[in-house]
């Protein structure tokens, strides 16, 4: 049976699922000795407060710092509001990231098609046995179909990467057709790995955020770490095809002030970065207008545009 969310709860429900913690702590009682918890707890749509009023402080020091617990209980009402009132709560090591983090608009099943499909369009042997024995580490390809793309500014769900790594494939893929002289498959290989490294610059198991190696290393070097080591378990393989496709990720970015290692230096390299740039910048323009209400003209100074957006 699929669980119920927060924003579908009704009074006199009775619940037992994975929620995220988001706050707790041990309030006293004002009429009695002992200690009762008092919770915020979410899940991907929505907030609510929770309280333990029996076994309080042992539940408390059981939970530790977790982030993820099982909460049985009942939904009720106290001042207009709903709230749970907790039976049981126990920290849960099995549960799916999707309960707890917003996912993309975009089927992930059918974008794991097209990837397939575009996988399988590689003409190039040698980007063709690269891709195959990147995709062949079960753990690596799951995680890059579930990350999110950012943790704030473009593509921030589950599945962003995928998403945003199709898109600008579908971006090279056309230009390609308008200038004969792209090599159209060593650019769809650089648009599906470019952010490859986010798949652990970022976690996303029940909030989106930097793990450690991302804040000391970056999405950038990581990618490139990572295809190296791909690198190094093929035994043929073009050693410029090789250079080209480490400078494609390391380049993207396009510019030093943009934490780029280097400016892309050859025709492929540079569309790359115009490409992740533009599908990145749209995407944000979109959620610019998805918010916005039927009659606004302007939206708010948007901070990561740096500037107004005009709606109508």
């Amino acid at each position: 049976m699929s669980r119920i969310f927060i924003n579908k709860f009704e009074e006199g429900q009775r619940i037992s699922v994975p929620f995220l913690i988001k706050t707790k702590q041990l309030l006293s009682f004002k009429s009695k000795p002992g200690k009762f918890m008092h919770l915020i707890l979410g899940d991907k749509t929505g907030d609510i407060e929770g309280k333990l009023w029996e076994g309080a402080e042992e539940a408390f020091s059981l939970l530790n710092d977790t982030f993820v617990a099982n909460i049985a209980g009942e939904v009720v009402r106290y001042r207009d509001s709903l709230q749970l009132n907790i039976f049981k709560i126990e920290p849960c090591q099995n549960y799916s990231p999707a309960d707890f983090l917003p996912e993309s608009p975009k089927s992930r099943d059918e974008m794991v098609v097209e990837l397939q499909q575009l996988i399988a369009s590689i003409n190039n042997p040698y980007l063709a046995s690269f891709l195959k024995e990147l995709f062949a580490d079960e753990k690596l390809y799951h995680n890059y179909t579930l990350a999110p793309a950012a943790q704030h500014h473009h593509q921030a769900y589950l599945g962003g990467l995928l998403e945003h790594s199709l898109s600008v494939a579908a971006i090279c893929q056309a230009l390609a057709k308008v200038y004969p002289a792209i090599d159209r498959d060593l650019l769809v290989v650089g648009a599906i790995i470019h952010d490859i490294g986010k798949i652990d610059e970022l976690s996303f198991t029940d909030v989106i955020n930097y793990t450690d190696e991302g804040r000391l290393i970056g999405h950038i070097v990581i990618g490139a770490q990572l295809v190296s080591k791909v690198f190094d378990k093929i035994t043929v393989f073009p050693e410029s095809l090789k250079l080209k496709i480490l400078h494609m990720i390391i380049s993207h970015h396009g510019q030093y002030e943009w934490q780029s290692p280097k400016k892309p230096k050859f025709l492929e390299a540079m569309i790359l970065h115009h490409a992740d740039m533009l599908d990145s910048q749209v995407d944000k323009f979109l959620k610019v207008q998805e918010k916005a209400g039927e009659d606004s003209t302007w939206s708010p100074w948007i901070k990561g545009l740096d500037r107004y957006l005009y709606l109508s």
